[in-house]
């Protein structure tokens, strides 16, 4: 399984790529042989008049 991490307006640590690794592993533990490819795009606003802030998607 190839993971894709990309990040907006974020850094990707070493402790963030590993918990993405660690939660993707286990969601798709049960449908590994018909996954290929995971692309997760984390990004953060930085406008005050956003309220949710942080947005994680997950393209499997």
């Amino acid at each position: 399984m190839k993971l894709v991490i990309q990040g907006k307006n974020i850094e990707i640590t070493d402790a963030l790529h590993e918990y993405v690794t660690q939660k993707i592993e286990k969601a798709v533990n049960h449908f590994q042989n018909l996954t290929t490819e995971v692309d997760v795009h984390l990004s953060v606003a930085r406008n005050p008049r956003i309220n949710s802030k942080q947005t994680a998607e997950v393209t499997i």
